[in-house]
């Protein structure tokens, strides 16, 4: 799978649905014998997701919007995407307008309540943190608990080759496993905005081609993607991707500025078009086994604190990547990766 993260991509919470737009939906629900369970809080005004159900009592999510010539378009999926049918967990895939959508349902209270991520992985197991999805904001209802996600950086084309889903806990430790049918993710409503959304295949295209696997990712929006790459020699690369104009751009860079120059830890720098990121890369295998917090600390003394991940394409390497406006390799005094204990692992002094 030589694409995409995010990001982490968010959870979308669940809320009620704005009064515009829902005479499509009520049409869309009554053609469909549909009911709505809970609405979906999305970021555009004319774009609606919900958890419905049949009237056979099958449960599963809607999408609808309108089209740039007014036309109403939706689409439906019921059907769970797992291989293995289970009464506990429901995952139903289905590509959207801004990206696959997936909604994962829960109906056993332990699990439920354990379940922190969604992760999709593709036929080699290798993922990047784009498809590590937080399941932070779920929202339970009569002993079922639902969280439906858009993940923009899986297109049609990447979404096609997922083999197998996980939950895992707030550890990242897996607690939930199957596999995944690519035939039950249902394909995009086709229609002109769905066509004039090029930027995730345009990203995707730009990774495959030179070959590189995303080993971690932060900002993911429409438009924006910023990720940690590793290139074909294990070279890593701070890149952001835009797109104006409905071109992409490109920013990227692998330089590191460790000034210790050890190979143990990467410092990476961006200014991308409107956000500073700093991205951290730890080859040490003390920082492999017992790594759990970066801690980036300020000239004047502010510190600025934030989780590791291994990343999934690199079973070698901790990935930290983040946005900070006010910190730049100029006023960072330390870098320092610290134990669970807050025992620190490994230290950086820049300035």
């Amino acid at each position: 799978m030589k694409k995409f993260i995010p990001i982490l991509a968010g959870v979308l919470l669940l809320f009620t649905l704005a009064a515009c737009g829902k005479e499509g939906i009520d049409k869309v629900l009554s053609d469909n014998s549909l009911t709505v369970i809970q609405n979906v809080k999305t970021d555009l005004k004319d774009y609606k997701l919900a958890y419905v159900e049949n009237k056979n009592d099958k449960t599963g999510v809607l999408e609808y919007y309108k089209d740039t010539n007014g036309k109403d378009i939706s689409n439906i999926q019921l059907d769970s995407a797992l291989k293995k049918e289970d009464s506990k967990v429901k995952v139903n895939l289905m590509n959207g307008l801004n990206g696959l959508i997936a909604m994962v349902e829960i109906k056993d209270t332990k699990l439920a309540k354990e379940a922190a991520e969604l992760v999709l992985t593709d036929s080699n197991k290798e993922v990047d943190e784009a498809t590590v999805i937080s399941l932070t904001n779920k929202s339970t209802n009569d002993g079922t608990t639902v969280a439906i996600v858009e993940i923009p950086s899986l297109d049609p084309t990447t979404a096609s080759a997922l083999k197998s889903v996980e939950l895992r806990n707030d550890n990242h430790e897996s607690i939930y496993q199957n596999g995944l049918k690519a035939s039950k993710i249902k394909p995009q409503a086709s229609s002109e905005r769905a066509k004039k959304n090029g930027f995730f295949p345009a990203v995707n295209k730009y990774i495959a081609d030179k070959e590189w696997k995303v080993v971690s990712s932060a900002t993911q929006k429409k438009q924006v993607y910023t990720a940690i790459l590793r290139d074909k020699n294990g070279g890593y690369h701070l890149v952001e991707f835009t797109y104006p104009d409905d071109k992409l751009a490109v920013k990227e860079t692998s330089k590191n500025d460790n000034p210790q120059f050890d190979n143990e830890l990467s410092l990476l720098q961006l200014q991308g078009d409107k956000n500073q990121y700093i991205g951290v890369v730890a080859e040490l295998e003390t920082i492999i086994q017992k790594g759990t917090t970066v801690v980036l600390k300020a000239t004047n003394g502010t510190e600025y604190q934030q989780p590791l991940h291994q990343g999934y394409n690199d079973k070698n390497a901790l990935i930290q990547l983040t946005k900070k406006t006010k910190m730049t390799i100029g006023n960072i005094a330390s870098v320092t990766i610290q134990d669970t204990d807050g025992n620190t692992l490994y230290e950086m002094t820049l300035n």
